[in-house]
């Protein structure tokens, strides 16, 4: 007869690992992000572009153009605040993340985000976990768009479809987020020899959530858009956008 072993690695692992980064495309912890298009940037004065990313209404990184090719940028780490000392992650509860973007520049701007779902180990991403169960409250209806032909399981792009003016703060995109309690049925079972273990799936990994925010100039939108983002929009006259 097999003997049965139940590795004990707690479930609270999770909550230790869990962190959302401000991220961009070029590393985990740095925003680089693109904020004008490289075709219309002669158009318009550089150095009054910039964005804010905000979480609960407090600033967590920016990044704003200074003068001779240099920006003034710092990033942080998203859901510091999360957790209560000392309060394990409780599956399927929701906590509060309502994300949003600021301009932080002297000129009205069009503004996208991209979030990025992911678990993740030492290692790097593990592509055989859902990131599906990363579930994010995204909110629309409220200027904010999902485009529903760039996103995926793991990314999802939204579109802030109103100029955003200067200083000025858009709706939250995000209201809440949680670890769907499904991970906790998920055993994955090895034989070696006589000895069966069971081990949860999701042991031992981190949830990751990378936001990225671009912004581009109002000026002759439609094309500086499509310059940059690589998307077709429609500009109406009070300056709204529709995906096409």
């Amino acid at each position: 007869m097999k003997k049965k072993s139940f590795k004990k690695t707690p479930l609270v692992l999770l909550a230790l690992s869990a962190t959302l980064l401000f991220a961009s495309t070029v590393g985990s912890t740095r925003a680089a992000l693109t904020y004008y298009s490289e075709n219309f940037s002669t158009e318009v004065t550089v150095s009054n572009i910039g964005v804010t990313l905000l979480e609960n209404g407090e600033a967590v990184g920016h990044r704003n153009y200074v003068s001779g090719g240099a920006w003034d940028e710092t990033a942080g780490a998203l859901l510091e605040n999360m957790l209560e000392e000392d309060e394990k992650l409780a599956l399927g509860k929701d906590y509060e993340e309502k994300l949003s973007v600021q301009n932080s520049g002297a000129i009205d701007n069009y503004v996208r985000v991209t979030l990025r779902k992911s678990w993740q180990d030492e290692e790097g991403k593990k592509t055989n976990l859902s990131p599906e169960l990363i579930e994010l409250d995204i909110l629309e209806g409220n200027g904010w768009v999902i485009d529903d032909s760039a996103s995926t399981e793991e990314r999802i792009v939204l579109y802030y479809t109103s100029i955003l003016p200067v200083g000025a703060s858009t709706p939250a995109f995000t209201e809440a987020i949680s670890i769907n309690p499904i991970i906790g049925t998920k055993v994955v079972k090895t034989v070696e020899g006589d000895v069966v273990t069971y081990e949860h799936e999701y042991n031992g990994y981190k949830f990751v959530v990378e936001a990225d925010v671009d912004a581009v100039q109002t000026h002759n939108a439609a094309d500086a858009i499509k310059s940059a983002w690589g998307v077709d929009v429609a500009v109406s006259a009070n300056g709204n956008l529709s995906l096409r």
